[in-house]
């Protein structure tokens, strides 16, 4: 299937890929089907592309690479809501911001990370309690 983007251009993307957020993303719960679109140059990073919304996309990084001692601990109750079954199909990424367009400056939601099982294609961003982590983590030093 054919998708525009406002970054991308037109896009193809396989039907099977496609990822059902249930929920949504907080501040964009009406969008709930979205795709990766990786960086071939970094494949530490990766874009979340809205399949329905040109506009609305995330970039994503694995926060294990920058933060290696980063612990998610994924309820019961979003493990079964996201059919999780096997911890080889979970996907943990982080969001990150980029201030001003300055990648020297860029930082990662250590607090709201994204959870996605990719056995069955489904996914929440995941707002965690308590923590010690921040939405602006620093990638770089």
């Amino acid at each position: 299937m054919l998708v525009q983007t406002s970054r991308f251009g037109m896009v193809e993307v396989d039907p099977a890929e496609i990822l059902t957020f249930p929920q949504g993303i907080p501040a964009f719960e009406d969008i709930r089907q979205f795709f990766f679109y990786p960086i071939p140059q970094n494949p530490a990073f990766t874009w979340l592309q809205a399949v329905n919304d040109p506009e609305v996309a995330f970039l994503l990084v694995d926060p294990f690479l920058f933060f290696p001692g980063y612990e998610v601990e994924i309820p019961d109750s979003l493990q079964r809501d996201l059919e999780i079954k096997d911890a080889a199909d979970v996907l943990v990424l982080a969001v990150v911001t980029v201030p001003n367009g300055d990648v020297r400056r860029m930082t990662a939601n250590l607090v709201a990370p994204m959870i996605i099982n990719r056995a069955a294609r489904l996914g929440r961003q995941f707002v965690m309690e308590g923590t010690k982590y921040t939405t602006r983590h620093p990638l770089f030093q």
